[in-house]
């Protein structure tokens, strides 16, 4: 076996995994990133993917300090400066406008792969991080101070810190014992990348109905993705359909507002949340949906694994200069009471929203309405955006 030096490996490079490592290139430290599979290169006619985030100016701020929104620019992205919610059948009705609190925007819907890529173009220029992929990795272990993975083709990778940022079924939180807390919400997402016949608009909405909510994500020129939750069962036989037959569906189910619809393509998956006990342990961290799922409501998720890595990373920062062990967990767990009950208040808020207006009883309901009608004062207006934009 071949063993090969590093101060931090960071397992995954998706979005959260190479934004850790893009915070931490500079700080004088030897990086690898281990993924299993990278995007392919782009192409501005290739179609739209599935997997898309809206982006908040926070998390917008920190790829621009690692000098990645540039790259994000020049290939494609939505702005989006309105966004409206309400509930169908209902008399609460509610729109958040960026220009009410002083913004150009409320937020940026970005396809995943587009962020990985401009990521990866400014890591290829920091010689002090190594990527290995494509590569699987069959072990993790601890040997003394040191943290080991063993890669498929036998080379071992030795560092301080281990990082685990490969999403929600961690094999790295897994194979240190770390237990998570986890539930089902017993429903599904559909999600779809659509063909509109209006061009782009800067606004996103959510309407909630009966069965679930529903959701317009706009996308550059006349595309966009169209969430919607509902039964299992009920999912599992829209994604049955071809695509005639589901842009019939669409044109039923949804606001007339939408206009018609052409499907490029779609997926699904069902709704969970989970929340690992521990973050860190001695030479160990957690970061982005490797400790944290999250209902994807109120499209948090990417967010909210930006802001571990850039508390992570600030965190290792200031030991470095302090001249402190910055791989120890005795380091390591303020991060974790930083970040853990930030993330729990969300989970929770989350919750409270999903089961809130999923619920037809005649009094929540007309509670939920009238707080979508509060929602519309301009101090708790403004207040709601703020928190949500992470400002």
């Amino acid at each position: 076996m071949h063993t090969l030096d590093f101060d931090v490996v960071i397992i995954g490079g998706g979005m959260t995994g190479l934004a850790m490592a893009g915070q931490l290139g500079g700080l004088g430290l030897k990086i690898a990133i281990v993924e299993k599979q990278l995007p392919t290169a782009y192409c501005a006619s290739q179609p739209f993917d599935l997997r898309v985030s809206a982006l908040s100016p926070q998390s917008v701020e920190i790829l621009e300090k690692i000098g990645a929104w540039k790259g994000i620019g020049g290939m494609r992205f939505c702005p989006y400066s309105e966004m409206r919610v309400w509930e169908m059948r209902g008399f609460g009705d509610v729109t958040f406008e960026a220009a009410n609190i002083g913004e150009n925007y409320l937020g940026y819907i970005v396809e995943n792969r587009v962020v990985q890529l401009a990521l990866l173009e400014c890591l290829s220029s920091m010689r002090e991080i190594d990527i290995f992929s494509p590569v699987t990795c069959l072990a993790f272990y601890r040997e003394g101070s040191d943290m080991l993975v063993t890669l498929e083709d036998r080379r071992v990778l030795k560092c301080r810190l281990l990082i685990g940022a490969d999403g929600a079924d961690s094999e790295v939180r897994d194979s240190f014992g770390i237990s998570i807390r986890s539930d089902a919400y017993h429903q599904s997402c559909l999600v779809t990348s659509v063909t509109t016949d209006y061009p782009q608009q800067e606004i996103t909405w959510q309407r909630f109905t009966s069965s679930g909510p529903q959701a317009f994500l706009p996308l550059p020129g006349h595309h966009a993705s169209l969430v919607w939750y509902d039964e299992r069962s009920e999912i599992e036989n829209l994604v049955k359909l071809d695509s005639l037959q589901l842009e019939k569906k669409i044109h039923e189910r949804f606001p007339g507002e939408l206009g018609s619809v052409r499907v490029n393509s779609k997926g699904s998956y069902n709704l969970s949340k989970q929340h690992a006990k521990h973050y860190v342990q001695d030479g160990l961290a957690l970061v982005g949906d490797a400790v944290h799922t999250i209902n994807p409501l109120a499209g948090q998720g990417a967010n909210l694994g930006f802001q571990d890595t850039q508390c992570l990373s600030q965190s290792i920062s200031k030991a470095l200069e302090h001249g402190t062990d910055w791989s120890s967990y005795r380091f390591l767990v303020e991060y974790q009471r930083q970040r853990r009950w930030t993330n729990e208040l969300m989970l929770r808020a989350m919750d409270a929203f999903y089961y809130g207006f999923s619920n037809e009883y005649k009094l929540l309901k007309w509670t939920r309405n009238v707080a979508l009608a509060a929602a519309k004062k301009p101090l708790i207006n403004r207040n709601v955006m703020r928190y949500a934009m992470g400002i």
